[in-house]
């Protein structure tokens, strides 16, 4: 089998699905599907990608994606490659967890954002899991119904604006909406290759692939344009921890666990790439990703210091550095 086009750009809109080697299992209990979770919210921080939609079946996730910068494929190997390594930790197994390379529509958003989210949150209903979308607890449906307290892992406002500008009418509208959708067949009937929509954006897409794009021209981009300079950052990292810049940007030893710090929230935050960061801070591309993985790792079994950095991030936000 010819393997899948992979098509991207700045702006793409993409309808993902990964499922389990044979088809297998890739979720055994609800610890497994609140990983995935964390996977994506360290992935949307980290790559700085809306999440429009998702759900996770037994043995499949659908993700409804819009990215920033032409970087699907590292998104999605991070996606894949976190989870496939707790999954074989966690049951002692080896080998592939999921049945090749993911699967990913290019999206004429215009036409399809509504009808894919529906989809998306039909699934567990079609599949017979549930009676009703709100009663499955592992899609961002109940986002979509209920909000989340604790920052919100999906972007609902689009999908919402296309009803109301008041949430609660727009919610109530989009649940009619969803409800009313389980006759209708799945959109990705309509795609060709990879792409799904009308000639014109086929021929967009083609356009999009041989020049440069225009960020400022595509729709939704402005919400997840990065405006962190990595200076800026190095600055707000110092002045949390009442150091000198000096301290960040060159080694030493009594300053290194908050120069580590800095290197993790410059990636994170400004969006450059690893050359440039290490160009900065004087180390090599691997050593800004060695950075990246151990910072990330201690986050998760440490909710200090996840605690922590949260609060530099806000500061650092809140000084709005252009540089």
């Amino acid at each position: 089998m010819a393997r899948q086009l992979r098509i991207e750009y700045e702006g793409g809109f993409y309808h993902i699905t990964s499922r389990g080697n044979q088809r297998e299992k890739i979720f055994w209990d609800a610890k497994d599907r609140e990983r995935l979770k964390t996977v994506l919210e360290r992935t949307k921080e980290r790559y700085g990608y809306l999440l429009h939609a998702y759900v996770f079946m037994d043995n499949h996730y659908h993700l409804l994606v819009e990215t920033l910068h032409a970087n699907l494929h590292q998104i999605m190997q991070n996606i894949n490659t976190s989870y496939t390594v707790f999954v074989n930790r966690k049951y002692n197994r080896s080998g592939h967890l999921f049945q090749g390379r993911y699967k990913a529509f290019i999206v004429d958003k215009d036409k399809y954002l509504l009808a894919l989210s529906r989809y998306i949150h039909l699934n567990p209903v079609r599949a017979g899991a549930v009676k009703r979308a709100e009663e499955f607890r592992w899609s961002s449906y109940q986002e979509y119904l209920y909000g989340r307290k604790e920052g919100a892992l999906t972007d609902t406002d689009e999908n919402l604006s296309f009803f109301s500008k008041q949430r609660a009418v727009a919610v109530k509208k989009y649940k009619e909406f969803v409800e009313a959708g389980i006759e209708v067949r799945t959109p990705l009937q309509d795609g060709i290759g990879s792409v799904l929509g009308g000639e014109p954006f086929r021929e967009r897409v083609l356009k999009l692939l041989r020049i440069t794009s225009d960020k400022a021209g595509i729709p939704e981009i402005k919400k997840i344009e990065r405006t962190y300079e990595i200076k800026g950052i190095v600055r707000g990292v110092a002045g949390y921890y009442g150091l000198a810049e000096e301290d960040l940007i060159k080694r030493r030893k009594r300053t290194e666990g908050q120069r580590r710090i800095g290197i993790y929230l410059s990636k994170v935050l400004s969006g450059r790439r690893n050359a440039d960061i290490g160009a900065i801070f004087g180390i090599t591309i691997q050593a800004v990703t060695n950075v990246v993985r151990d910072v990330e790792k201690r986050r998760e079994g440490d909710r200090r210091f996840d605690s922590e950095l949260k609060r530099i991030k806000e500061i650092v936000g809140s000084l709005k550095q252009s540089v």
